[in-house]
């Protein structure tokens, strides 16, 4: 028998929770694109998240989905592997699945669909690990001459997309650019806008930089990443930026008592875990992931009490939830 083409109402499941790539940022398999004017920070963002899901570490208190990512450099891709050496030599992280191609891909064409991946495979075998993320580095390079406006090249990169997705597990994201008349918006035809499930805005003021969801499908807009920049040198007379979570966080977590740097990270696991919360145990390992009580156990407990001391999480039997 022919595999069934639909799914009937009676089939559904009686519930359905959002998988996150992002914790309640960027969903699992969906599509995203960050914008923004240039020198805005954009890809370094971007590239400091891709290397935060290879590595399996929280960003920005969000926890992430760890797998392999492939980033797409179709413009400046030794820009690309500067980065990620002043990322490796910022957190000390020696290898992760993470891996940069350049050259040219028309996305117009199944072509070049076929040969990414192609390329997804191949990196999947070679680290053992399945590619969660796509980047694309830029639509307007992916279009090789294509019109941004013209609803036909857009589409074809609307087709795109949706058969990556349909041939992989990975989330797609494009690095796109804002319009000329600095109108904050995807720049070019909206079929880009109406395929995205979501759509980040990266801001630069004098002294922070913000990424904001402007559009989501089906988590809540208005989520804020704050950072700022710092140059590594990486070489003889070579400087490569990595991100620096800014101290003043633009959410709702702004107005919550201020809390050492462990003492955030212990507090976000716990948040990111939502109303289930998490076992004492569980709380504590993964603290340890992110370097936390390794060296020495007790501070897992003095910094789960100076939360608790704050008013901010809650213990029910061996559970902890947020308050």
């Amino acid at each position: 028998m022919n595999k069934q083409l639909y799914s009937l109402y009676r089939d559904l499941a009686a519930e359905s929770a959002k998988e996150w790539l992002v914790h309640g940022f960027l969903g699992s398999g969906d599509a995203s694109a960050f914008y923004g004017i240039p020198g805005c920070g954009k890809s370094v963002l971007i590239e400091d998240m891709a290397l935060h899901i290879a590595a399996g570490r929280t960003w920005h208190g969000r926890l992430v989905d760890r797998g392999a990512v492939l980033y797409i450099a179709l413009e400046r891709k030794k820009l690309v592997e500067h980065r990620a050496i002043a990322f490796r030599k910022h957190h000390g992280i020696e290898d992760i699945p993470f891996a940069v191609v350049g050259g040219v891909f028309d996305l117009r064409t199944a072509r070049a669909v076929d040969a990414i991946n192609e390329i997804v495979r191949q990196l999947e075998v070679d680290t053992g690990a399945a590619v969660v993320l796509i980047v694309i580095d830029t639509i307007s390079r992916a279009l090789c001459g294509g019109d941004e406006n013209s609803p036909k090249d857009m589409g074809m990169i609307v087709a795109a997309t949706s058969k990556l997705q349909a041939e992989t597990i990975a989330h797609i994201l494009w690095v796109h650019h804002m319009p000329q008349d600095g109108a904050e918006r995807l720049r070019g035809h909206g079929a880009s806008l109406g395929a995205m499930d979501t759509t980040v805005l990266v801001s630069k003021s004098a002294n922070l930089r913000t990424a904001t969801v402007v559009k989501s499908n089906d988590s809540e807009e208005g989520e804020t990443i704050t950072f700022t920049l710092e140059s590594v040198t990486i070489g003889p007379d070579t400087n490569a930026p990595v991100v620096i979570p800014a101290d003043t966080v633009m959410s709702a977590r702004s107005a919550k008592p201020k809390l050492t740097k462990n003492q955030q990270t212990m507090f976000s696991l716990l948040q990111c875990a939502g109303a289930s919360g998490l076992t004492t145990e569980r709380w504590y390992e993964m603290a340890r992931n992110e370097g936390i009580g390794v060296k020495r156990k007790a501070d897992l407990y003095d910094i789960r009490e100076a939360i608790k001391s704050r008013g901010l999480v809650r213990q029910y039997g061996d559970r902890w939830n947020v308050c």
